[in-house]
């Protein structure tokens, strides 16, 4: 992986150290917030539609299928590297949800009891949506794109990574996870890009999707 791939590692696993934080310190303080201030839940509920990954993978796969018929080798790789991302982020997702079986913080608000750290009960190979809170999927989605966006477009990076913040932070303010959750989730999905460029360009370099100069800052 070239040097200056490595600091999106390092920033990756840096929001995963703020994310184990947050569980044991701002995670039940922001669910209170959130559940006392409930005003801009229908507006969070519509961003955090494009943190679904079932849509861009439709949407990818017609571009794909459109960008290769038309012979728009480049723009079809990457679309393939976005799917392949995607898919690698939330299978990775999908096992550490059903792993760690973290409890949603709307399951504490109905109770009436938060307790972001007992919200654990790993390992539990649970798969049931109100058990499946840690990391989150649409943050790990929002942030995958993020990141393929950045390595597509790099000077626009700080508005992919703002993007992706809105959608992430959209699942908060709707009390469907913790802010220890999106931090997780978008660690996942920021990494999850650069290793996948950096092993298709390591395994087969003459097929991999065109980089402009600059774009491995």
């Amino acid at each position: 992986m070239p040097v200056a791939w490595r600091k999106h590692l390092w920033i990756a696993l840096g929001l995963v150290i703020v994310s184990l934080a947050s569980v044991r310190l701002a995670d039940e303080s922001v669910a209170r917030f959130v559940h006392d201030h409930r005003g801009w839940s229908t507006a969070a509920a519509w961003i955090a539609e494009f943190g679904d990954s079932l849509y861009w993978f439709i949407a990818l796969g017609i571009g794909f299928g459109v960008f290769h018929l038309r012979r728009a080798h480049d723009a079809a790789r990457w679309c393939f590297l976005a799917i392949a991302s995607l898919a690698a982020s939330g299978i990775v997702s999908g096992i550490l949800k059903a792993t760690l079986a973290r409890w949603r913080p709307r399951a504490f608000v109905a109770d009436g009891a938060f307790d972001g750290d007992a919200g654990f009960a790993f390992p539990a190979f649970i798969i049931e949506h109100v058990r499946n809170s840690y990391p989150s999927g649409h943050a790990t989605t929002a942030f995958t794109l993020a990141a393929l966006a950045t390595l597509k477009w790099p000077r626009a990076a700080a508005l992919w990574v703002v993007l992706g913040a809105v959608v992430a932070g959209s699942r908060v303010v709707q009390n469907s996870h913790w802010l220890g959750d999106m931090l997780a989730g978008s660690a996942l999905g920021w990494a999850t890009p650069w290793i996948v460029m950096s092993f298709w360009r390591a395994r087969w370099p003459a097929s991999a999707p065109v980089q402009r100069a600059g774009t491995t800052a």
